[in-house]
Formats: structure tokens, C-alpha cells, sequence
């Protein structure tokens, strides 16, 4: 029953998370060489497509993610970027093992590190993610669709699902889970800029640009906000395709409490704000 959920996380993206929690000492050479090879193709002279991460003391989590982005199958063009915000583990080892492209950021902050990503990118269009998350190999390519499509659309999100640290997938994560989307769904009427994380959306990289890139005063939201600042310059489009979900961890959520606690919080919250939703956001 649980396999015809949206929600469910398919084999293929478990297969990326046994590499989970591996010492870099322990892990196979062979895994890294692989996705060194894999990596080369991410080396275009003009991309189309910067795909940006952060990371800051992953090296529990970089390797799933490395080794799903090197999967990635596109007929566009596509660098990778990871910016290193001060790592002290083992983040930057894995970076130059796997011969991935990174950038070393020393002042602590996501929108600090998320800039310092912005202004290496070279493509038109940036791509955020985060390397506690498993990508699908057609998900650059449907990230940007919507806006090679239409010149109006300058900014595009996709949609998460939850995979537990101790592969553990109860009922009320599901649950939480469909409560969630619905409060996606309401906020993409009149404020889709809110479903905008920096684990997956898109945007044009000149207008990012244009108006300073992230706020550095955040200490959260600044995804958000840089996307409720792109708003005033095109639309923001959902990307509700399966083949562009993402698979992120679900810690931060658990930092909730007990996933029923968690549950009782994002229901409140979407009652709370039910008639907002249909509201435009005041422009700043």
C-alpha cells in the first residue's frame, strides 16, 4: 500500500543512501573513482546550468548526494558547484576525492555560502541544493523547462519527500507528509515564493544578480526571500513532475520532536495561515 504513495522512496534512491555514514578511510576506491569519472562531464567551458550546493560538515551525508548527482543525464550543459562554508570534517576530502568543483567559503551563514556559490556560477540558469539530498537524473533538465519555455518565468521550485536516517517509515510520516503538500498546493495560489528551499529551485542567474543575491542579515528564509524578490520580475513555477522530486533528510523535521508532535505543528500552521494563502504578499 505504502509503495503507491507519492511519498514512498524507491529502491533506487535507498541504493544511494547505504553510502550513508561511511569514514572516508573505509569507503571503496572504486565508489570514488567511479564518480570522479562520472564528475568529468560536469566540466563545460559555458554552461547552461550551475548547479550550486552548500555544505557545512557533511561528511555523513556528501557522498549519497555526489555519488546521485553524478547520475545525472542531461542534453544541456551543467557544472556543479559545492561551497565548503567552513567545514572541520572530512567535507572537503570527499569534495576532492570525488574531483568535484568547489568553492571554500570561511564565514559561517547559508546565505553567505549560497552568494559565494552565486557569483561562481557561470550558467544562465542556478539550480540550489543541499548535500543531505538524493536527486533524480532528469531533474536539472525539468528545473529549467518551465522557464526556456516562457521568458517570464524566472524562478521554479520542485517538490520533497522525507527519507528517515534510521530507515524507519512509519504511517504519521506519510501522514505529515500529505499535510505538508497540501500546504505547498495553497501556498503556490498567491505565495509560491514560500515553497522556494534552498534543497531545490531554480532561477535566473543575472536577475539573482541584479538584486544582490541572498540576504546575508538572514539567519533563515533567505531562500524564500530571494525568491519573493524575483517575483517582482516574473512568475514562480511549480515543477510537479515525480521525475523532479527530491529525497532530503527528514532530521530537520524531526528537530519537531516525535514525528506526531511534528504533525500536530505543520497542521496548526496551515490552519493559521489557511487565509493567507489567498493573498498576495505585500511587495517590499
Amino acid at each position: 500500500m505504502l509503495r503507491l504513495s507519492r511519498f514512498y522512496v524507491p529502491l533506487p534512491i535507498r541504493a544511494y543512501l547505504k553510502l550513508r555514514k561511511i569514514p572516508f578511510e573505509q569507503v571503496d576506491p572504486t565508489i570514488f573513482e567511479s564518480i570522479h569519472q562520472k564528475f568529468k562531464k560536469f566540466q563545460p567551458a559555458d554552461p547552461l546550468i550551475s548547479i550550486v550546493l552548500i555544505a557545512w560538515n557533511e561528511q555523513e551525508n556528501i557522498l549519497p548526494t555526489l555519488a546521485s548527482l553524478a547520475d545525472i543525464e542531461s542534453k544541456y550543459p551543467i557544472e556543479i558547484i559545492v561551497v565548503n562554508n567552513n567545514s572541520t570534517d572530512k567535507t572537503q576530502e570527499f569534495l576532492d576525492r570525488c574531483g568535484v568543483k568547489s568553492v571554500f567559503e570561511p564565514t559561517p551563514g547559508i546565505a553567505r555560502a549560497r552568494n559565494a556559490g552565486l557569483k561562481a556560477a557561470k550558467g544562465k540558469f542556478v539550480i540550489s541544493g543541499d548535500v543531505d539530498t538524493i536527486y533524480q537524473p532528469k531533474w536539472p533538465e525539468l528545473m529549467i523547462q518551465p522557464m526556456l519555455k516562457d521568458s517570464h518565468v524566472v524562478c521554479t521550485y520542485s517538490l520533497h519527500v522525507f527519507y528517515d536516517d534510521d530507515n524507519q517509515y512509519p504511517i504519521s510520516l506519510y501522514i505529515y507528509q500529505y499535510i505538508k503538500l497540501l500546504g505547498v498546493y495553497l501556498k503556490n495560489f498567491k505565495r509560491p515564493h514560500l515553497n522556494c528551499g534552498g534543497a531545490s529551485s531554480a532561477y535566473v542567474r543575472d536577475v539573482a544578480l541584479q538584486i544582490g543575491g541572498y540576504d546575508e542579515r538572514l539567519k533563515r528564509g533567505s531562500d524564500g526571500t530571494l525568491a519573493f524578490e524575483l517575483s517582482k520580475f516574473g512568475k514562480i513555477r511549480m515543477v510537479p513532475s515525480a521525475k523532479a522530486f527530491i529525497y532530503t533528510s527528514a532530521r530537520r523535521m524531526k528537530a519537531d520532536g516525535p514525528i506526531a508532535k511534528a504533525l500536530w505543528i505543520r497542521l496548526k500552521y496551515n490552519l493559521k495561515y489557511f487565509t493567507h494563502y489567498f493573498s498576495a504578499q505585500k511587495k517590499r
